[in-house]
């Protein structure tokens, strides 16, 4: 690589580097400086070869401990020097080795100090199947690492999402096809296109910043990010670490549907879910109504069992209790003080009932009695009179029906005190040795090492005697 260059005879417009007379003359009688003559070249270099892409292999790649690159492009008959600083290192999706072969951005520029041309790299990129496999397998190795893959981080979507964010082109039959799946399954989903670049060089920032947007402002339940099939360059964007990234941060669920079936892209294993296709990514999103219909059909059927087997557990767990050994008496004497108790409740019925009858009779004597008295003089006593008997018969009306009253809370409170279920709820239980019917009553019915069964409120324990006291201690 040479350049011809001649230096002008008056300085650069704008320059205030100090200059010398120079034209024609001998050598020294005009003259620049080192340092000018370095900017002033560097000046050249950057203006003839801006932004460059130079294709090559890569050699004697190194980062220091400053994490800036140094190394070598070359083909078979030159070879530039080449750095890369450590911030454009960091955005490098993979690694470059020794031979392999890649397009490499950058501009020319000689270091002042020491004279050195060297290229300065902004961008790498592969060049090659193989190169491009090479860095797609890296790039995933790392990642995986980091967790971003990890079937554990995989979200549910939402059953029946009310708002659905989709990213992808604005005129690709790739949202024509989510949309007409959408709107044949849940016609009132509020749906919202964020349209952005899905392949070129402005695709994986707009493809990342929109999933970002999605997130950051919870504008949806759930996220498709959506592309038609295509060559591996066509899908590259979703294997860019910006968009992979976005998609794993993303706190919306996101479901990726990338390319063709056979297509697996990076992005595609940071997603909550993969689709095949943006057809199948919109079924995804949404159910049929049959198939909420038969969800919730199933839902029901499940429900009945469960609450039947519960209610035959309950029924054969009450069985078992009243047929223990310790309940046996209890029927019969349940229904000897309910029997009694419906007697007493009939009898003070009866009574209650036969009462203003009785008074009422009681009543018409008394008047007929007032009616044979032979002077109205005798009217107020005979009036006192049935009005003394009027309260006499008042009290006791009042005694029958509290004596009658005590009675029935007697018989209840008798009834509860010898239901066995309320004396076990209390803390009490019933033993038995296992195998045996009758409930343990003595100690001397037992021996060191005899297995017991001990009955309780809710449930069965089983023991072993380890030690026997007669006297209650």
């Amino acid at each position: 690589m040479s350049f011809r260059y001649r230096v002008p005879r008056r300085p650069l417009a704008g320059s205030t580097e100090p200059t010398l007379p120079f034209g024609d003359g001998p050598p020294g009688a005009s003259a620049i400086t080192v340092s000018l003559f370095v900017a002033r070249l560097n000046g050249v270099l950057r203006a003839s070869l801006p932004d460059t892409w130079v294709k090559g292999e890569i050699g004697d790649w190194r980062i220091w401990s400053s994490g800036h690159a140094y190394f070598t492009l070359k083909d078979a008959s030159a070879a530039l020097p080449a750095v890369m600083w450590s911030s454009d290192v960091a955005r490098v999706p993979f690694r470059p080795e020794e031979g392999m072969e890649v397009l490499a951005r950058g501009r020319p520029d000689v270091y002042a100090r020491s004279g050195k041309l060297s290229f300065v790299v902004s961008e790498i990129q592969p060049v090659g199947a193989g190169a491009l496999q090479l860095a797609f397998e890296q790039l995933k190795a790392r990642l995986a690492a980091e967790g971003l893959f990890d079937p554990s981080r995989k979200r549910k979507l939402p059953l029946l999402p009310r708002r659905i964010g989709v990213v992808t082109s604005r005129h690709g039959a790739a949202v024509r096809d989510v949309l007409k799946v959408l709107s044949a399954r849940f016609p009132n989903a509020h749906v919202t296109v964020w349209p952005v670049a899905v392949q070129g060089a402005a695709a994986p920032d707009e493809i990342a910043r929109a999933v970002e947007g999605f997130s950051r402002h919870s504008a949806a339940d759930v996220v498709i990010v959506a592309r038609g099939g295509g060559s591996r360059d066509d899908l590259s964007a979703f294997n860019d670490e910006r968009v992979v990234r976005a998609v794993a941060a993303s706190r919306i669920p996101t479901i990726s549907a990338v390319g063709h079936e056979i297509d697996v892209t990076l992005t595609d294993l940071a997603a909550d879910l993969r689709a095949a296709t943006p057809s199948q990514a919109a079924e995804l999103v949404v159910a049929r109504r049959d198939d909420f219909e038969g969800r919730i059909e199933g839902l029901g059927r499940e429900l009945t069992r469960t609450l039947k087997g519960r209610l035959l557990a309950a029924h054969a767990d009450a069985a078992r209790l009243l047929n223990a050994p310790a309940l046996a008496g209890f029927p019969a004497r349940a229904a000897s003080l309910s029997a009694r108790a419906s007697s007493a409740a009939r009898e003070l019925l009866s009574a209650v009932r036969r009462l203003p009858a009785a008074y009422r009779e009681r009543l018409l004597r008394a008047e007929g009695a007032v009616a044979a008295w032979p002077s109205r003089a005798a009217l107020p006593l005979g009036l006192a009179r049935t009005a003394a008997a009027e309260r006499a018969a008042s009290e006791r009306l009042e005694r029958r029906l509290g004596a009658s009253r005590e009675r029935l809370g007697a018989l209840a409170a008798s009834l509860s005190a010898l239901d066995p279920l309320r004396v076990l709820a209390r803390g009490y239980s019933v033993t038995y040795v296992e195998g045996a019917t009758a409930p343990l009553v003595d100690a001397e019915g037992v021996a060191p090492g005899d297995a017991l069964r001990i009955v309780l409120a809710r449930g069965t324990v089983r023991a072993r005697v380890t030690d026997i006291s007669k006297d209650g201690a």
